[in-house]
């Protein structure tokens, strides 16, 4: 995996949270920057990233109810994690303020 030389561009995300896009083997990448546990990251290829149920959570309030339920969905079918992970996750006392936890309450809530 390669990063191409591109332009740097910073911007917030809709959490306050710094992202940098970057091109990566041909694809825009968004970079994270944000302090997160250890247990929210894994590594993949050797790049750490995180864990798709801590990405699911990060994006959670950026997209619609109908969008979250299509990637928890998948994320499920896809064996990434189960509903008992994301609820033992999302009811650690990082995740009780955090706006993408509480979206995925809202929506497993629906689901039980």
């Amino acid at each position: 995996m390669s990063l191409e030389s591109a332009a740097l561009v910073f911007y917030l995300d809709p959490r306050g949270h710094l992202v940098e896009r970057v091109q990566m083997d041909g694809q825009e990448v968004h970079l994270h920057y944000r302090d997160v546990p250890e247990s929210d990251i894994t590594t993949l290829h050797g790049l750490r990233l995180t864990t798709p149920l801590r990405t699911v959570i990060d994006i959670a309030p950026m997209v619609d109810g109908d969008q979250l339920e299509i990637m928890v969905q998948d994320c499920l079918e896809r064996g990434l994690f189960t509903i008992e992970e994301a609820w033992a996750r999302i009811a650690e006392p990082d995740m009780l303020v955090d706006p993408g936890a509480i979206a995925l309450v809202h929506l497993l809530s629906e689901w039980d």
